[in-house]
């Protein structure tokens, strides 16, 4: 089973006092540096990140290849995804261009955007190694 870390913020907090915060006090962050990041378990290939509305209408998705990620829906030019790495690669992956490796998915709203998230869904896969499958 994978496990995953959220985060919400801004850039001034440190981890522990974002962990603090109520999703409330980063939605209303008047310097508009809010941020919610996910730390996955262990690096997965991410293709990917879909954000619902209570509705559980689908607001947004981010769609990943292994060089970027772009968005369909509802105010994508209002938000930023970034999928990163905080843990170590390994050379032994598997070349894939449907997904991106990585173990960090963070959402930042542009500058003045309301940032409210009810539910995010990260899709993707396990690492895979070459000669391990």
């Amino acid at each position: 089973s994978s496990g995953i870390n959220a985060e919400y913020g801004d850039s001034n907090s440190s981890a522990e006092s974002a962990r603090r915060r109520s999703e409330r006090d980063a939605a209303a962050d008047q310097d508009g540096n809010s941020w919610l990041r996910l730390t996955l378990d262990k690096v997965h290939c991410v293709r990917q990140v879909i954000w619902y509305w209570p509705d559980t209408t689908t607001w947004r998705t981010w769609t990943c290849s292994d060089t970027q990620c772009t968005c369909t829906g509802y105010w994508c030019s209002d938000y930023t995804l970034t999928v990163s790495t905080t843990g170590t690669l390994t050379d032994n992956l598997l070349t894939v261009t449907d997904c991106k490796y990585r173990d960090t998915v963070q959402v930042n709203p542009v500058k003045g955007a309301v940032f409210a998230i009810y539910e995010i869904a990260v899709l993707g896969r396990q690492g895979e190694q070459r000669g391990f499958i």
